[in-house]
This record gives C-alpha cells, structure tokens and sequence, in this order.
C-alpha cells in the first residue's frame, strides 16, 4: 500500500498564533541585528531601525517566555491583555521576571541583565527607548535646538564604547588601516578645493577624505562590538525560551526560531547579516 501523504490537518488557531508570534520575535531580532552591526556614519537611520527591532523584539521575547511558561506550568494561557496590563514596554521589569522563570530552569545567568553590566545596560537604553526616546527626534523640533547632542544615537555610542573589550592589536589590520589613512590625507593634499561635509553618528563634523575614513574605520569596530553587545539578552531570553521546547503541545520548538542567539560570540564576530541572506 502506497504511504498515505498530506494527513494532517489544517494548523489549529492556537498553534498558529504561537508560531507567527515566535516568527515576528525572529523577524525583528533579525532585523535589528542586522542593522545594529551595518550602521555607519553615512547610513545613520539604520540606527534607529536596529533600536525598534532590537526593543520590540525583547519585549516580544519576554512575553512570550511568560506565556510558555505559564501553558507548560498550568495548561492555560495568560487572559488577553494581561501581559500587555502588567509590563507595557517596560523591558527592565520583563528581564527582571524572565530571571527566576530561568533561575529555576536552569539556564545559564552569564547574560542575564542581573549578572551582566554590559546586559543590563542593554536593557536599560531600549527600555528607555521604546517608554521614550523613539519620539526624540520630534520632541527636540519642539524643544529647540542646543550645542549638547545627546540623542539616542550618541547615547548608544558611548554605552557601546564603556562595555567593549579594549581594542586588541591585529597586524594586518592595523597595517591596512594605516595605508587608508595615508591615502586619504594624500587626498587632502592634492585635492584641496574638494568639499567634504559630513557628520558622524555622533554628530561631530567630518570635513576631510582623511576624516572620513578614519571615521569609517571606527564605524567598523563599533558596530562589531555593538553587535555582540545587543546579543547579551537576546541570548539570555534565548536560552530561557528554549528551555520550554516543546514542553506542552502545542508549544513549538522557540531553539529553532533563536538558535543564532545562543551561540558563542567568536561565531557571529564576522557576521554582517541575520539570517545570513537577509
């Protein structure tokens, strides 16, 4: 008798929300990486797209480790609008509840908020992001100009710059960057009437070939190690999610939806894009 293909059924409306959820929390992980480690200074709105996708994508992340949580524990899941109610998009309060939901699962604490300074700072900017700071730029037209510059963008640079390791030195990079460096102020020299003007992601001028590319290569660094920094809780809530697979039907597997999230950072250093063909 020939196998029997295509038996099952159509997917039930609970299985279905669970899996479209986990896929948006995906989505906008992804996003956010992927713009977190390919801003630059002539590219400066990528910025702000890797802080939507990045505090939605935790805020989703969160909650939906408390409604796995709750199914596996209990066979029901939280009343609608119950999460919603309790945390809006306080992402402090969601890491500071996910904690002994993973304590007593027992997943690794070196990323969680309450362990990892680096984590928790994190946390603390895109709280204040998405309670605030995504209507900055339209306050700021209200409030009026200044000489400080002080807008999430700034801010984030100088979080980035507080947590990342100490630059270590690479001899052939170094070499390289140093050849750049030498050409481009060439550059200023035999091309003296050319107009450069261009900020960084700071808001500090740029205003020659050498200036920008000293700038470019900086840009580089920081979004590496930018990059690696928004990791810390993405793969703390990872890690607790995936705690939960399969736990209960119709829970999923969450690890096939973060799997990139949990992994050592020596394998995304040189990751430019999540997923790799985004």
């Amino acid at each position: 008798m020939a196998p029997t293909v295509g038996t099952r059924g159509p997917q039930r409306a609970i299985e279905r929300a669970l899996l479209q959820e986990a896929h948006l929390a995906q989505a906008l992980a992804c996003a956010g990486m992927t713009s977190i480690r390919k801003a630059h200074y002539g590219d400066p709105g990528r910025m702000y797209e890797a802080f939507f996708g990045l505090s939605q994508a935790i805020e989703r992340l969160g909650k939906l480790t408390f409604v796995a949580e709750r199914f596996a524990s209990t066979g029901a899941f939280p009343a609608r609008d119950e999460l919603k109610n309790r945390y809006m998009h306080n992402l402090k309060k969601i890491l500071q509840d996910v904690t002994p939901i993973a304590v007593a699962r027992g997943v690794d604490q070196a990323d969680a908020p309450s362990q990892n300074p680096g984590s928790s700072a994190v946390v603390g900017f895109l709280g204040k992001f998405a309670q605030t700071d995504r209507y900055y730029n339209v306050s700021r037209l209200a409030q009026g100009d200044g000489v400080l510059i002080d807008d999430p963008v700034a801010r984030w640079q100088r979080l980035v710059q507080t947590h990342a390791p100490a630059r270590r030195p690479h001899a052939v990079r170094d070499a390289r960057n140093a050849q750049y460096l030498a050409m481009s102020r060439a550059l200023d020299q035999s091309v003296p009437l050319a107009v450069v003007n261009g900020f960084s992601l700071s808001g500090q001028s740029l205003n020659s070939f050498e200036s920008l590319t000293a700038q470019a290569q900086e840009d580089e660094r920081f979004a590496v190690e930018g990059m690696l920094l928004a990791l810390r809780p993405l793969r703390f809530l990872s890690k607790t999610i995936a705690s939960f697979d399969q736990a209960r039907y119709p829970l999923p597997a969450f690890s096939e939806f973060f799997w990139e999230w949990m992994v050592p950072d020596s394998r995304l250093r040189r990751r430019r894009r999540f997923p790799r063909d985004r």
